[in-house]
């Protein structure tokens, strides 16, 4: 089936290009009388998710699921469906499938099972590539759910399934199986290079070591061990960065809404960052102090710790002014005198031209 499939997708990418007259047929149909169509059939049924703002989902309706060769490969060999995800079953059909960005396409068996998901705007050419890919029946990504679901626990399938719900924006179950495998691993296991995805600076940083996340705290706890791996500046280049990014993140709100201020935690952050070898240990108790005043929206305190501190902070550190002038715009620079010092002084110490010509604008 599988080569038959691949035959096919070529036939149609490298035909010659003719005006495009045909598009994806989608029904307009609950998803559990096509799932009884999919049973006599023998077909899967593909759910393309949707909403009405998303941007890549409009580009896909018009560029893509209207040429000839992704119209005659779909309406051939699937049946299709196309769910606004905040309307109708919708809501009912993302939950139960993890549906968290748009636009995100499904494949599912006659029984409703998921066999194969991906997400996000591509040509035409990539996304046949996927949709054939996810209609073998033996495609990774059913492979994985079937093992999983059989109670294997293997480091590299958790690893794999790890990456797979992060690449699918499926931040939520990520979360859930990196809990799941990190309790199984040792001290020393933690360590190994094909472990560090879960610790270190990397794209999945945001989603699984970022700021008051387990994998963080157990990263500055155990530092000394990390460092012996992976040398100590890269330890001290993430530890720097996520309290940093922290500090941004109370001056801009995101802190408190996402995580919520309680004062016990900086008293925690705080100690950590006194535990660490990070060489810029003194900005960041620093910086912890101004996310704290900005968590309890003390304006003026976050201004004078930044006017007394910033000319001694390195220069990565001072990028912190990005997220200052959010949290006093400068129309309330007035209210503050010591805001344009500010300026002044970062305009003077920066090593970051992008920050410099920022803070330069308001003079």
């Amino acid at each position: 089936m599988k080569n038959t499939l691949y035959s096919v997708l070529l036939a149609c990418v490298f035909s010659p290009l003719m005006a495009q007259h045909r598009e994806i047929a989608f029904e307009h149909a609950p998803l559990s009388d096509l799932l009884a169509r999919s049973a006599k059939e023998h077909k899967l049924i593909f759910v393309d998710c949707y909403t009405s703002w998303c941007g890549p989902c409009k580009e896909m309706s018009a560029h893509v699921f209207t040429q000839d060769t992704v119209a005659d490969f779909f309406n051939s060999r699937l049946i299709s469906l196309k769910l606004d995800m905040e309307k109708g079953e919708g809501p009912e059909v993302g939950k139960k499938y993890r549906v968290a960005a748009y636009p995100s396409y499904l494949l599912l068996n006659e029984k409703g099972e998921l066999v194969y998901k991906f997400i996000g705007g591509m040509p035409a050419k990539e996304f046949l590539k996927k949709v054939a890919e996810g209609m073998d029946p033996d495609n990774r990504v059913a492979q994985i759910f079937r093992k999983y679901d059989a109670g294997d626990r293997s480091p590299a399938l958790m690893r794999e399934y790890i990456v797979l719900t992060l690449r699918n924006r499926e931040v939520k179950r990520a979360k859930e199986l990196n809990a799941e495998y990190t309790q199984s691993l040792t001290a020393q296991q933690k360590l190994l290079p094909e472990n560090w995805f879960l610790y270190g600076e990397n794209q999945f940083s945001r989603e699984l070591s970022d700021m008051h996340s387990p994998n963080f705290t157990y990263l500055v706890t155990h530092w000394r061990d990390f460092a012996k791996v992976k040398g100590i500046d890269s330890i001290n280049h993430k530890i720097s960065g996520v309290f940093r990014k922290m500090t941004s993140y109370c001056m801009e709100g995101y802190y408190q809404k996402d995580i919520g201020y309680k004062k016990e935690d900086f008293v925690a952050y705080r100690e950590q960052i006194k535990n660490t070898a990070a060489p810029d240990k003194k900005d960041l108790l620093i910086m912890m102090d101004i996310a704290e005043a900005a968590c309890q929206k003390d304006a003026e305190r976050v201004t004078n710790l930044i006017a007394d501190n910033v000319a001694n902070f390195s220069s990565p550190n001072m990028d912190i002014v990005f997220a200052y002038v959010s949290f006093i715009p400068s129309f309330k620079k007035k209210e503050y005198p010591r805001w344009i010092e500010i300026m002044h002084t970062v305009a003077a110490h920066s090593q970051n031209p992008f920050l410099v010509d920022h803070v330069k604008s308001y003079f």
